[in-house]
């Protein structure tokens, strides 16, 4: 910037010299002038014609005509007498007897017969001159301005930029008051690009009108250029730094306001002081991608697997009633049923149709299990066998300490649910266990019998945490009272 005004100073010293010497030859010009007048006029012929055409011709030489033209050196015939170059006249010879100091007198008190249009284009040039000057002078003051409040705004915004560092990252409006000052620089600083390239456009027109104009080298406006250039692609990789920043900082802020909302209701729905020697269930009211239960206990790593549980749908289709996820894959193991689709059992990313006829608005037994030797799995409805089948992600084992989620399909670890994979409706007794369970054995708990062998994860009022407005209700299928309320 102290490059720009360097160069805008010389610019204006540079046209004030050129006036000023324009200036010294008008006032040479008038001095010229005004001893022509002081001169005798030797063509008294050129300046009465009719007097020549009356006088007689005289020994020696005779005064001829002469056009106007020779006020401004055209040539003369060659059959015409020898004429004499005095100042910017050029005359004929005259006889002496013709000399009339009257005449003379006339020439002298009327100076523009000999020189009133050369003076009259000088004054001109000189006040058009001037007003350029007085332009040029002006335009360079408000550019001064300009620059002076540009430096300014760029001193606050490396102030902002350097008290950045030492706070916290973060305050979004902190993020958006930058970029606007970053704004607003680079508007100023376009602002003045196009002040100069207006500038030097005047220029160049003046120029061809007036040769004695001086001009701005071109060098030093595409330099000036390349520097504009440069310091605005520097605004622009700042101004999407700060934008990356902030759209960072806006979304940490609403995955922490998301998560402390969840908290809280689950803090508020879940542990609101009651317990449940009845048992409980789990109700999840309505269709949301925030409403579900995690289960508190760790999973270990399994070759086998049984999972059963009791389940009252309210919509078409279970949605997700059970979702395990580890860091390497999201469907580890997943128990899902679309609003338009048949059930299906997901071992790691692999699917298999289960044959199940689940209906809604009442309490259904459901049982699903697994084993890595040649990928066997069977499905029971109400204590019965369904179907089965093989094949489905053989020789895999599951993932031990991942997240187990209870009412919605998980596509990232611990979250990434979609509502229309949701459970609505309840869930209760939901059991694992480590092998893979016998037919009499889940017909027993189809009976709301009990299997406590190779449990792993068993139904406890404090292995459940609910969230986002999912709630604990007091009794399950198992006891009177959940049967009074089947």
């Amino acid at each position: 910037l102290k490059f720009i005004v360097i160069i805008l100073a010389a610019g204006m010293v540079a046209f004030i010299g050129a006036v000023i010497c324009i200036i010294a030859a008008v006032h040479t010009g008038s001095s010229k002038a005004a001893a022509a007048q002081q001169q005798p006029a030797v063509d008294n012929h050129s300046l009465y014609p009719d007097a020549a055409a009356q006088t007689p011709a005289a020994a020696g030489s005779v005064a001829r005509p002469g056009s106007l033209g020779a006020l401004h050196g055209s040539e003369t015939p060659d059959s015409e007498a020898p004429t004499f170059n005095i100042g910017r006249l050029i005359c004929t010879p005259i006889p002496a007897g013709e000399c009339n100091p009257k005449n003379f007198q006339q020439q002298a008190d009327d100076p523009s017969l000999y020189a009133g249009e050369d003076w009259g284009y000088l004054r001109t040039s000189a006040e058009e001159l001037r007003q350029t000057v007085l332009q040029q002078k002006d335009q360079i003051l408000t550019d001064q301005r300009t620059i002076r409040d540009l430096t300014g705004k760029l001193s606050e915004c490396e102030k902002g930029l350097d008290g950045k560092s030492g706070r916290s990252s973060g305050s979004s409006s902190a993020g958006r008051r930058g970029m606007r000052a970053v704004d607003e620089l680079e508007q100023a600083i376009t602002q003045l690009k196009d002040r100069i390239e207006k500038l030097e456009v005047g220029r160049v027109s003046r120029k061809a009108h007036k040769p004695h104009s001086p001009a701005m080298p071109k060098y030093l406006m595409d330099d000036l250029e390349v520097e504009l250039e440069k310091k605005v692609q520097l605004l622009e990789k700042e101004r999407k730094a700060l934008r990356l920043e902030t759209e960072k900082h806006n979304q940490e802020i609403e995955r922490g306001i998301n998560k402390l909302h969840h908290r809280i209701s689950g803090l508020e729905e879940g542990f609101s002081g009651h317990s449940f020697p009845e048992g409980y269930r789990l109700s999840f009211p309505t269709r949301t991608n925030y409403m579900y239960a995690v289960v508190t206990h760790s999973m270990p790593k399994l070759r086998a697997f049984t999972i059963c549980l009791w389940l009252r749908a309210a919509e078409r289709g279970i949605g997700t009633p059970v979702s395990y996820a580890v860091p390497e894959q999201p469907n580890e193991l997943v128990l899902l049923q679309g609003l338009h689709a048949p059930a299906e059992l997901l071992i790691n990313d692999k699917v298999a149709q289960l044959p199940l006829n689940l209906s809604r608005g009442s309490w259904q037994h459901i049982c699903v299990s697994w084993t890595q030797k040649g990928g066997v799995w069977q499905a029971y409805q109400g204590g019965r066998l369904k179907g089965e089948g093989h094949g489905l992600a053989a020789g895999h084992h599951i993932r031990p300490d991942g997240v187990l989620i209870l009412g919605q399909e998980q596509d990232s670890l611990g979250g990434g649910f979609d509502s229309s994979q949701a459970l609505v409706g309840e869930l209760s007794q939901v059991g694992l266990w480590d092998r893979v369970l016998t037919s009499n054995q889940v017909a027993s708990l189809a009976r709301c019998g009990k299997i406590t062998q190779g449990s792993v994860i068993p139904w406890a009022e404090n292995g459940v945490d609910v969230y986002g407005g999912a709630t604990k209700d007091p009794g399950d299928i198992t006891t009177n009272k959940g049967r009074s309320k089947q």
